[in-house]
């Protein structure tokens, strides 16, 4: 019997930010329609269902072209999307370097009546090459969601 490799260890970030004066269903919409995710986050063709496949679009990067390929692994309505996102290029070391992993939206009430929006961002690999990626990934994570606060007037529906 072959003995199974233990799995490499991983690092996640996490990162979030409370949205008040806006209702669950607007935040909801932010974070799920891809016209909104494309003002404050990227250009993307995201739709919250089930198995559904898209892209992620960044700014190229030397031989990157900018793309991450992701997939809908789960949709709770107006609580929590999350979604597999892969790409980048193996010889960047930046922002752009290749990744494997899963990111999560959650939305969860706070005692005041807002809520919090949290990015969990899993399966990042525990390695000296994957470093400044991390780094920069994590400081755009924050960045994105403080964005998206301010910006959450911008998405009445029409």
């Amino acid at each position: 019997m072959a003995e199974e490799e233990a799995a490499a260890p991983t690092r996640s970030i996490v990162a979030s930010v409370d949205i008040k004066d806006y209702p669950i269903e607007k935040i909801w919409r932010a974070i799920t329609d891809s016209e909104c995710i494309a003002l404050w986050f990227m250009k993307n063709d995201l739709k919250p269902d089930f198995g559904h496949k898209f892209t992620l679009r960044a700014r190229p990067i030397e031989r990157w072209d900018g793309e991450f390929q992701c997939q809908v692994l789960d949709v709770e309505e107006n609580q929590k999307i999350s979604y597999t996102w892969k790409g980048g290029a193996k010889e960047l070391k930046g922002f752009g370097h290749y990744i494997d992993t899963f990111a999560i939206w959650t939305i969860t009430p706070n005692e005041d009546g807002s809520f919090k929006v949290t990015l969990t961002h899993e399966g990042f690999p525990v390695d000296e090459e994957t470093d400044r990626c991390f780094a920069e990934m994590e400081k755009g994570s924050n960045s994105v969601l403080r964005t998206l606060a301010k910006m959450m007037p911008d998405f009445d529906e029409e």
